[in-house]
């Protein structure tokens, strides 16, 4: 049934790329679309490149689904260790993802401490300060450069976790932590440390700008240790 849905939804794909090679013909035929702007012309030409692009991530969805179900089937046509194999690696995927397992991997991290330059004549002391907000900015700039692992002062940064300020110190998971506010990331060094000093990132304004003590480095293995803290959820349902 999976197999049947997944070349549906290729088939309709195909079909859309097919109905915007359509709609171009009327249009070339209308009378009243007797002239065609480069410009329209070119968001057209953007508008098939992107259809085919999600074609293409369709075929790869369904030859990745196409695999599974072969997976699924050996395992269930085998005795059952081979399924008690298969469900304990999609139970070991699932720990990974939702940050429930030590892990290591090449990465980079980053430290955050207050500035020590001298104030300008009426500015505020807090510039030079980090707060939670900088924290959290780093943290998102870093999911977006493909970091697939997190951790501030060695606390594992879920789904679920907070980032707050207390004071001088930052909260994360309940606990609390005083500077330096040490961030390691796991995921590819060059990315990472790439978006850390691009001149437009918050860490290269954070530091250029405000003269806040940020250090940027590098790492083959960083180490972050699983979530240990309680997930409890008082809205959130299981979906039918």
């Amino acid at each position: 049934m999976k197999k049947v849905n997944m070349e549906t939804i290729l088939l309709v794909a195909v079909m859309f790329v097919f109905g915007i090679s359509i709609s171009i013909q009327i249009k070339s035929s209308d009378p009243n679309n007797l002239f065609v702007t480069l410009s329209s012309i070119k968001e057209l030409g953007y508008q098939i490149d992107s259809a085919e692009i999600e074609v293409k991530k369709l075929e790869e969805l369904v030859l990745e689904k196409k695999k599974d179900i072969v997976k699924y089937e050996g395992a269930m046509s085998s005795n059952g260790k081979a399924i008690e194999s298969l469900i304990q690696e999609e139970h070991d995927k699932l720990k990974l993802i939702a940050g429930m397992q030590d892990v290591k991997g090449p990465g980079i991290i980053v430290s955050l401490k207050d500035g020590e330059r001298e104030l300008e004549d009426g500015e505020d002391p807090n510039d030079i300060l980090v707060h939670d907000r900088d924290v959290l900015e780093i943290v998102n700039d870093l999911k977006v450069a493909g970091a697939e692992a997190i951790s501030i002062n060695g606390e594992r940064v879920i789904s679920t976790s907070e980032i707050k300020c207390a004071g001088p110190t930052i909260t994360i998971n309940s606990s609390t932590y005083g500077q330096p506010f040490v961030i390691n990331a796991i995921g590819e060094p060059a990315h990472l440390e790439a978006a850390m000093r691009a001149p437009d990132s918050y860490a290269y304004i954070l530091k250029e700008v405000w003269g806040l003590d940020v250090k940027i480095a590098a790492a083959d293995e960083i180490n972050i240790a699983k979530y240990s803290g309680e997930l409890n959820f008082r809205y959130v349902k299981e979906g039918e």
